[in-house]
């Protein structure tokens, strides 16, 4: 990690020297470039003008890098730039955990993709999500012409949600002919099969007085499992065994003699005590699951933790690439009514569809429904009779925790349905130089989530209770001991199959004009104003099954609806305030302001300022400050009760699973508060009869979440300062080469978010000195809720509230250089060019407050922390993308070398833990492409070419942040694209 850190820093520090060095010795040469220049509008301004450079820090991604990451989706290649950090993508599936059901979105600084701003040409696009992110999934790549990629507030140029910063996607303006792009891709391992085909036409009409354009595209993306992976064999370890585990209920044990004399039949040398979790093999002899592991001899699960704990690994049913079959079109025209004006419009249709399975469902588990087993139940093996008789109430029904793979799998269906239809007039005022444009646009997103594969509760009591097990009622019956085969009649009688949907509309109306207001000494004084009105719309429908809350692992849902409206007036403006002046080639300020009234939270002022200076030819100084609001979105706002599952990791050091379970490091007796936590689990509901013995069996604890209308907006205050340095030099060795440096610094606050199931534990048990007298009635405490009868947790509340905020800071440095060999003289006539190109970012800090006036926690150089992003827990404090190419002709070829740097685990903030972070992580990968003479262009590459296997983090083998790393290996595409 050291080299690779000084070999960074040592690459900065050489080109700073060379660019300086020779600057006494450099000419200025003319710029002729300049008259060649169309006005453009950079992403972050409003207001056009020629050889526009950037005040802000702008990266620029063009389209032959978006191909070369070999994925169907852009998120792969934005993803490789160190300002990006990974969220929902093809990986986000990961090992039982289907989230966002295979969409991709943007996050800009780790702030999460709801802080990140997704622009097409410029326009708001038709959000995918409640939340207002927009899917990448429903962009036109087919006509993609290159990113623009501003880091930092935005919010007085575009609004709400651009707080981390804005990505924007330009399209092509033109097409005259036909474009046919076709890419295959697979893995290694021969699975993992992508295909993306697409056909553009386009012409002008009327004399060249107008243009129209249509792109369709087709893509399909094959699923990579789990299992077929090595590394993920035991990745997704639960504590939820299919076997089924009898629960503990303190208050009727079995007796300690009963215990002794069963498993004393199974030859046990170890006691088992009458407080253990007690599971059946399949031969309907009882195992102990822990303190000790005894009699166990079912295969369906290992043995992980040092020995200590039995777990099952729901990762033969995940995905480390989620399958996606997507079609989509893209029309666009404009036609020149006269001189001065133009009409257009444009059309944006996706359909795309993601199926995939999930892990069977739990019965019993966390806060979960539970069934009673009455003592009369036929199947109840002789040695569970024994136990149960010797009760205090032996004729009490009990209950189990079961992994119910006998009813089986789940599947999932996610089906997206977006559109948006834009229109407008553009044009420009007579013998003025402004430009003015008037649109409107409306859109609308349909997402049907169609479950199957759940068991009816009713359904599994009804058979538990029966007295011949369900026989009458299906073949067979419902034996819940052990891993018994359940018929297909009963698997009909219990499977229920639900639809649930959801409806996101959009419209928007804008006007603006740019332009030039009067000159001064220094250049022109250049404006841009407008004004814009848009709705966001959300209606959320469950199916009747899920508002019953009758179906197993699937919390009760209420339909919800809401919206949220929003009208806005912005201004900005550019002054030149010194030009051609010693020390100033150049020197302009730009300010920009924006109202923005909503029928949620009010009015709310945004703002910002930036500095040019040009200092000379080859040295040009940037920076500025920025405020940006995000009003909270119609998600936040309005969404129903939601209860998901969340991991407390692995039983293990301060900081990781269960405070209250005696094998973790809080309960240690070397640690220094044991006899608190000790104190402190009676006082949540720990059982005393158990609280010496206590073991967490939960795979995951539930949390509930829902939308809060009183939520405020986040404000975030963001400072940025940078030089770009060109070189001086006329040697054509040195001659081309660029470097730029930006710190920047955004301080955001009233965050909107929940305290997360892991974070409000840890906090409770004082892990971080969060609650230092161990107060049963401390805030985070007040989150958590036991269940009576185990001790176990059932419920963290974690409701959308205004927390504390966020404070990140970190250095972008990138940094371009290439030599044509024909200048050196030494490879003959026409040898190519050498290109260098490198794009590094620090992360100097990234703290969280978790409440107003709260104590921040530095979360920079760590993983698995998902407060902010569930799908997103890294934050290295080194990134980097560095790549070398050769190019010739028609032909070019690049290594491109993705690193991330180790992290330690989130857990240890704040703790003396010592819980498993990662280590520094390399891929390499080759590409390249070739053009014919008759237009058909070529291209193949070998990403990730080493076969770099993804690092294990935290205790679990075979668990990894699934966003961060590289999941299937090695993998292959060929191209080509056809012009005509």
């Amino acid at each position: 990690m050291k080299t690779h850190k000084a070999w960074l820093l040592a690459t900065t520090i050489c080109a700073v020297d060379l660019l300086i060095a020779g600057a006494a010795f450099a000419q200025t040469a003319p710029d002729t470039a300049a008259d060649a220049v169309e006005e453009v509008i950079v992403t972050g301004s409003r207001i056009a003008r020629r050889d526009y450079a950037a005040e802000s820090p702008i990266v620029t991604v063009g389209q032959d890098v978006l191909k070369s990451s070999g994925a169907v989706t852009v998120e792969a290649s934005l993803n490789q730039l160190p300002q990006f950090t990974a969220s929902a993508g093809a990986g986000t599936g990961g090992a039982g955990n289907a989230n966002r059901g295979g969409q991709a979105s943007a996050n800009l600084r780790s702030l999460g993709p709801q802080r990140t701003l997704v622009l097409l040409d410029g326009r708001r696009m038709q959000p995918s999500n409640a939340d207002g992110t927009v899917d990448l999934n429903t962009l036109p790549d087919m006509l993609i012409d290159n990113v623009e990629v501003i880091t930092g507030g935005a919010s007085a140029a575009y609004g709400s949600d651009a707080v981390a910063g804005v990505v924007n996607f330009k399209l092509k303006r033109n097409i005259d002919g036909m474009i046919v792009d076709a890419q295959y891709g697979v893995t290694g391992e021969g699975d993992g099969e992508t295909l993306n085909l697409g056909v553009a036409i386009g012409s002008k009409f009327a004399e060249d007085r107008g243009g129209a354009m249509l792109a369709i595209s087709f893509a399909d993306r094959k699923p990579v499992y789990a299992p077929d992976r090595d590394f993920f064999k035991y990745s997704k370890v639960t504590t939820a065994l299919p076997q089924g585990v009898l629960q503990v209920v303190a208050t009727n044990l079995p007796t300690q003699a009963a215990v002794n004399g069963v498993f004393a039949g199974y030859g046990a040398t170890t006691p088992v005590l009458r407080t253990n979790d007690i599971g059946f093999n399949v031969d309907g002899t009882l195992f102990s699951r822990g303190n000790p592991i005894a009699n166990f001899t079912d295969p369906a699960t290992h043995i992980y933790n040092d020995g200590r704990t039995l777990g099952y690994s729901t990762g033969d049913f995940g995905y480390l690439q989620m399958p996606l079959r997507r079609y989509s079109a893209f029309g666009s025209a404009h036609y020149e009514i006269n001189e001065h004006v133009e009409a257009y419009g444009q059309a944006l249709f996706t359909d795309y569809k993601a199926t995939f399975g999930i892990a069977a469902p739990v019965l019993g588990g966390s806060s979960g429904p539970v069934a009673p087993i009455p003592v009369t139940n036929p199947f109840i093996p002789t040695d569970l009779a024994t136990l149960l008789a010797s009760r205090p109430n032996p004729t009490a029904p009990f209950y189990l925790t079961k992994r119910l793979d006998d009813v089986g799998l789940r599947q999932q269906t996610n089906q997206y349905t977006v559109y948006q239809l834009l229109g407008g007039l553009r044009g420009s005022l007579p013998d003025h130089d402004i430009t003015w444009d008037v649109y409107g646009s409306y859109g609308s997103t349909q997402a049907n989530v169609t479950d199957r594969g759940y068991p009816s509760l009713p359904g599994i009591s009804t058979l538990l209770a029966a007295p011949d097990g369900g026989r009458s009622i299906c073949e067979g019956g419902f034996n819940p001991f052990g891993t018994q085969a359940l018929s297909a009649a009963c698997q009909t009688y219990l499977e229920r199959t639900i639809t649930s949907v959801t409806d996101v509309k959009q419209t928007v109306l804008e006007g603006s004009a740019q332009g030039h207001l009067f000159e001064v000494p220094a250049g022109d004084v250049r404006f841009a104003v407008g004004a814009d009105y848009r709705e966001n719309t959300f209606d959320y429908q469950p199916d009747a099954l899920a508002i019953t809350g009758e179906l197993v692992n699937f919390a009760p849902v209420r339909p919800t609806s809401g919206s949220t409206k929003v009208s806005e007036i912005y201004g900005e403006v550019l002054v030149p305030l010194l030009k051609d002046q010693p020390w100033v080639q150049s020197l302009e300020l730009s300010a920009a302001y924006r109202y923005s009234h909503y029928n949620t939270v009010g009015g709310v002022h945004t703002y910002k300022t930036d500095l040019s200076w040009e200092v000379s030819d080859w040295v040009r100084l940037r920076g500025g400050y920025s405020r940006a609001v995000r009003a909270p979105n119609i998600g936040e706002l309005y969404a129903a009760l939601v209860q998901s599952a969340q991991s407390l990791g692995a039983v293990g050091p301060i900081g990781s699973g269960d405070p209250c379970d005696v094998r973790g490091g809080y309960r240690a007796p070397s640690a220094a508060g044991a006899a608190q936590v000790r104190a402190l689990c009676l006082a949540q509901g720990v059982p005393t009869a158990v609280i010496d013995t206590y073991r967490d069996t939960n795979a995951q604890v539930t949390f509930n979440t829902s939308g809060n209308p009183k939520l405020e907006e986040e404000k975030a205050d963001t400072f940025s300062i940078g030089a770009v340095l060109r070189s001086p030099f006329e040697n054509p060795l040195f001659s081309n080469a660029t470097l730029s440096i930006d710190y920047y610094n955004i301080d955001l606050k009233g965050a909107v978010g929940t305290v997360t199931a892991p974070v409000a534990v840890s906090k409770c048990y004082n892990a971080d000195g969060s609650n230092p007298t161990y107060d049963p009635s401390n805030l985070y405490c007040g989150l958590v809720n036991r269940r009576p009868e185990s001790g176990l947790i059932g419920v963290v509340q974690s409701p959308l509230l205004n927390l504390g905020g966020y404070k990140t800071a970190g250095v972008d440095v990138q940094a371009d250089w290439s030599i044509h060999l024909a200048d050196l003289g030494v490879f003959g006539d026409d040898p190519g060019t050498l290109k260098l190109g490198a794009v590094v970012s620090y992360l100097d800090t990234f703290q969280i407050q978790n409440l107003p006036n709260g104590r921040y926690q530095e979360y920079a150089g760590t993983i698995l922390n998902t407060q902010i992003d569930p799908l997103s827990s890294a934050r290295p404090r080194w990134k980097s993308t560095a790549s070398v190419a050769y190019v010739r002709d028609s032909f070019d070829v690049q290594m491109r070398w993705r690193w991330i740097d180790a992290m330690t685990n989130a857990g240890n903030v704040g703790n003396t833990g010592t819980a498993r972070g990662v280590g520094e992580v390399s891929y390499y990968d080759l590409v390249g492409q070739y053009t014919l003479k008759d237009g058909v262009q070529l291209r193949a590459g070998v990403i990730n070419l080493t076969d770099k296997q993804a690092p294990q983090v935290g205790s679990v083998i075979g668990n990894t942040d699934y966003s961060t790393y590289d999941l299937v290996g090695r993998r292959f595409y060929v191209g080509a694209r056809l012009r005509f």
